[in-house]
């Protein structure tokens, strides 16, 4: 049989590694993703996504066409997005579960200020759009608590 590798880097059979009896499926590797490492690539994932194309997100509103300083705000917050989101990747995959703390407070602090500035400007950006910036938000709020939640006890 072909050697697979767990999640822990060690090698084994996969009817070793409990994969057997899963007809049809070839596993050669295994590889454990945490919450908030995956909270950290879809972070990053809209970053580039709002730097590559900022002006998306906001013709889905149908409102006007975006100004060059739209496009400039929007591409800030994919700059910060994406530098949250590759701070928290590398923080999951080192073995400092202390940066994987701080980096998740700092993501679940921006979302939740982005949900309260949606909120707040409800009239000058209209309800229809603080509303849904703020479910936009508070949808990575969720995200980021979960994550939190599964970040191992510090040793020690």
């Amino acid at each position: 049989m072909t050697p697979a590798v767990n999640g822990a880097g060690g090698r084994g059979r996969p009817e070793q590694l409990g994969l057997a009896g899963r007809a049809g499926v070839n596993y050669a590797a295994t590889v454990p993703v945490t919450s908030y490492e995956t909270m950290g690539w879809l972070r990053t994932a809209v970053g580039i996504a709002l730097i590559a194309a900022p002006g998306a997100p906001m013709r889905l509103s149908g409102q006007r066409e975006p100004s060059g300083a739209d496009l400039l705000l929007m591409r800030t917050i994919g700059i910060r997005d994406l530098v949250l989101g590759l701070g928290t990747v590398a923080a999951a995959r080192s073995d400092d579960v202390r940066d994987v703390r701080r980096w998740t407070a700092t993501a679940l602090a921006s979302d939740s200020l982005d949900s309260a500035a949606s909120l707040a400007s409800f009239r000058s950006i209209g309800k229809r759009d603080s509303v849904i910036a703020a479910i936009l938000a508070l949808t990575f709020v969720c995200g980021d608590l979960q994550a939190r939640r599964s970040i191992p006890a510090a040793p020690g």
